[in-house]
């Protein structure tokens, strides 16, 4: 395989009682919409843990990667585009949203999906997924391998 330029990023979807964790963006070209906790991978960190960090910095939550929810590839501008949603079980209740980033956030259900200004159609369809509880399990072999290494499937 070889390097290439690549847009990387991550959503965490995390369900509670048939609901699922949505924020409302507070800034940028996606102000005002919902979606599920996101963000971008950063340059040699691994995106299972992007998305634990992007939900620490938004919410203010530790969280554990249970598996795959839902993979959105694109090409934009000739640069290849991969957002990976991972399913993500929390064990505190109390979410601390970082302002700056997020001006809302809420618990859903699937029902009330069509009152939702989304970011894109495709984070709705990924929430539904996650709701619906389609996951491909996560095998962490970490410490077999001496560096990150985890298998979906």
């Amino acid at each position: 395989m070889r390097a290439i330029t690549t847009d990387l990023g991550v959503a965490a979807c995390i369900v509670k009682k048939e609901k699922i964790l949505l924020v409302k963006e507070s800034r940028g070209s996606k102000a005002g919409l919902w979606g599920m906790p996101k963000g971008a991978v950063d340059e040699g960190e691994a995106p299972a843990k992007a998305v634990l960090r992007e939900l620490r910095e938004e919410c203010g939550v530790e969280g554990e990667v249970i598996g795959l929810i839902g993979v959105r590839e694109r090409v934009e501008n000739k640069i290849p585009g991969m957002f990976l949603a991972y399913s993500v079980k929390i064990n505190e209740d109390e979410i601390k949203i970082d302002r700056d980033e997020i001006s809302d956030f809420g618990w859903f259900l699937i029902s009330e999906f069509e009152d939702i200004n989304w970011i894109s159609e495709a984070m709705e369809n990924i929430a539904k997924s996650a709701i619906k509880g389609n996951l491909v399990e996560m095998t962490d072999y970490t410490k077999q391998k001496n560096n990150h290494y985890v298998v979906f499937s």
